[in-house]
């Protein structure tokens, strides 16, 4: 059984909704952190990241508006991890368009 470890390049996450990770077909996906930072040193921005099969039907919601301060971190699931099916996705959204938040993933995929 293969296994690689991933890391996403940051993605700037504005007020249009965009997938930040796809499990590949014929993986198991574990992902081990997904932060989410303000990089705005003034202004709050909240974010909405949702767990969606590959027709972008959701089937859970990590987080719902919530708040990130200016100039900090949220961390979605550093104490407890996810688990992807294939073809499973991660989309992500936030409030402002500006991209004042920016957000990255590692995961840990897995050959089924």
């Amino acid at each position: 059984m293969a296994e690689v470890f991933k890391n996403n390049n940051g993605v700037a996450v504005t007020s249009s909704v965009q997938d930040l990770y796809a499990a590949p077909s014929g993986k198991t996906v574990i992902v081990l952190s997904l932060r989410v930072t303000n990089i705005d040193g003034t202004s709050a921005d909240t974010v909405t990241v949702n767990v969606t099969d590959s027709s972008n039907t959701n089937m859970a919601h990590l987080a719902s508006t919530i708040e990130v301060p200016a100039d900090s971190t949220l961390e979605l699931a550093g104490a407890s991890k996810l688990v992807l099916e294939a073809t499973e996705k991660l989309r992500i959204v936030g409030a402002a368009a500006s991209g004042d938040l920016e957000a990255f993933v590692s995961v840990l995929e897995i050959d089924n």
